[in-house]
This record gives C-alpha cells, structure tokens and sequence, in this order.
C-alpha cells in the first residue's frame, strides 16, 4: 500500500481557542462571558483537517512546544490519521490564536507566536517532500519574522526540484512584502483574500488583475460571501458563493477553502471546477464552530470528481 502522502502542509499548525460572547468589540473594563471554551487545531491545519475529511493522505510539517497545549494539538491531530511523523517537538509553547466571536459570527484575534515561527531548514527532511503529491505552505509567519523565510524558499525549492505542485496561501500580509512576493514566483497556486492582495500589491483589485494574468501563474481571491475570482493564465473567471442559511464563524473559511480546491486539482477537476469546490467546502465549514466539528467530506469529492 502506498502511504505517501497526498499534502504536506508545511508550517502555520496552531491551536485555536474559540470563545462566543453577545457582542464585538469587548470595551476597556467590560466583563463579558462565553457560552463556549472549544478547542481545535487552526491556521494551516484547517486545511490539513479539510482535505482529511475530503479523503487524503495528509502530512504536517511544522515545529511544536513541549507545553500543554502542543500536547492537545498534536493528538487531535493523531487523532483524524495526519501523519506526524515528521514534526519536530522542541522547548517552548505552541502558537495559540483566541478567536472571539459574536452572535452574527463577527470575529476578533488574541495570539501569542509560539516555536512554530522558527521552523528552520534543518527542520525538512528532503526524502518526505518529494514523496508528496502535493506542497501547501501558508506563509502567515513570514509576514511576522524573516527568520522563516529561508526555510520556506528552501522547501520551495525542492517541492520545484522533483516538480510537485507548489499551493501557496501568502497569509497575513503586513511586512516583508518583497519576501512574499519572490516566494510567489515559486509557487503554481496561490490563494489570497482581496485585503491581503491589495495590501502585497498596493494597488485595488480591479488594478491588479491585469498584472496578475501576466504572470503565468494561478491566483486565487477569495472573497468572502462574493464568492472567489479565479486567475488562470490569461483568463479571469468568477467562482459563484452558495447560499448560507446561518453563518456560525467565518474563521478557517480561506482554510477551508485551500484544501477544497487543492483536493480538486489532486483530483483531476479543472481550476474552475476545483475553485467551486472550493467555494462548497468553505460554506460547509462556517456551519460549524470548528473544523474538527465539519462532517466527512470523502461523498462531495467522488461527486465533483464524476
């Protein structure tokens, strides 16, 4: 039996703590309460759990602590049959984003950036890259710290040495634009929201897709309820929302959507096909409070695949 993995998702493990109160923002010296304490594995391993529930083979490769919580966020993900094998424990805490939400699904970020942000290159084993069909790094932390972004150019390079497809999510953009934007040229998909490209190109969305059709690459914009716009090549094609008849969170929403539309090109749909995938699976997700609560997946594959 092969057991090579179908994704390896490389850096952005972290471990979600979800809290519900009435309503955003909380005011200085207000006391509100949740109704919930849920905790789930987030960031990238959103998407490491969607394309699990899709039917995949999944890999993580990132660096956790040696705290509590690291313990929690490796065995649920144990727990679903992602492959761990190539993680790598050290002394220190695991990165934790507190996602605070309200009652209309609004919500708001309290992170603490743990030991995943140092992943260096001695932390990749080259014979477990190119055995994976497929590549997603979410470069959230190189928007934070220029310590990682060796380590991404370096696993980059060798997913494009034994050509395996490169998906790439550019993350939180803030800093270190010209870093992001030369990983870019790296990858074969990349995935970003419209504030996110607007910020890495400084330009609106209507000035930048001119720019981005010449580049030879596949882009991805996700926009939220509008749906997504799809960048193949020279085309512009504009992939439909599905109706939502209540929205839990938005949280892991992008995420989401990564591992639909990666699950449909590993699956032989077009990029057009693979970005309502895309769509589909996102709109499952903010059904639920976390992705650990979103159902199998495996039957909505087999159909878009027919």
């Amino acid at each position: 039996m092969n057991n090579n993995p179908d994704l390896a998702v490389v850096s952005d493990c972290v471990l979600d703590i979800y809290y519900r109160v009435r309503s955003l923002p909380i005011d200085k010296g207000a006391v509100a309460l949740s109704d919930v304490l849920v905790i789930s594995p987030g960031g990238a391993c959103t998407t490491a759990i969607m394309a699990r529930k899709l039917g995949f083979k999944v890999m993580v490769i990132d660096r956790f602590g040696d705290d509590a919580f690291s313990e929690l966020l490796l065995n649920m993900l144990k727990d679903l049959g992602i492959n761990l094998d190539f993680t790598v424990r050290t002394h220190g805490n695991t990165t934790i984003s507190n996602n605070i939400i309200d009652e209309q699904g609004n919500h708001a970020f309290l992170g603490y950036l743990g030991v995943g942000a140092n992943l260096s290159i001695n932390d990749i084993n080259e014979n477990v890259i190119k055995t994976a069909r497929a590549l997603f790094i979410n470069t959230f932390y190189a928007s934070l710290t220029k310590d990682i972004i060796p380590t991404f150019a370096h696993v980059m390079s060798l997913a494009r040495n034994y050509e395996i497809p490169i998906f790439l999510d550019v993350g939180h953009v803030s800093n270190n634009k010209d870093d992001l934007i030369n990983m870019i040229s790296l990858a074969d998909t990349i995935f970003m929201n419209e504030e996110e490209t607007e910020r890495l190109f400084d330009q609106s969305l209507d000035s930048v897709l001119n720019s981005l059709r010449t580049l030879g690459k596949v882009f991805v914009i996700k926009l939220g309820n509008r749906g997504a716009m799809l960048v193949d090549k020279d085309r512009v094609i504009t992939c439909k929302p599905y109706s939502l008849i209540k929205v839990i969170t938005t949280v892991g929403a992008g995420d989401a959507f990564d591992a639909g539309y990666i699950a449909g090109i590993l699956s032989g749909l077009d990029p057009a096909d693979a970005c309502d995938l895309g769509n589909r699976v996102a709109s499952i997700r903010i059904n639920y409070l976390t992705p650990l609560d979103t159902p199998d997946l495996t039957e909505l594959l087999k159909a878009y695949a027919k």
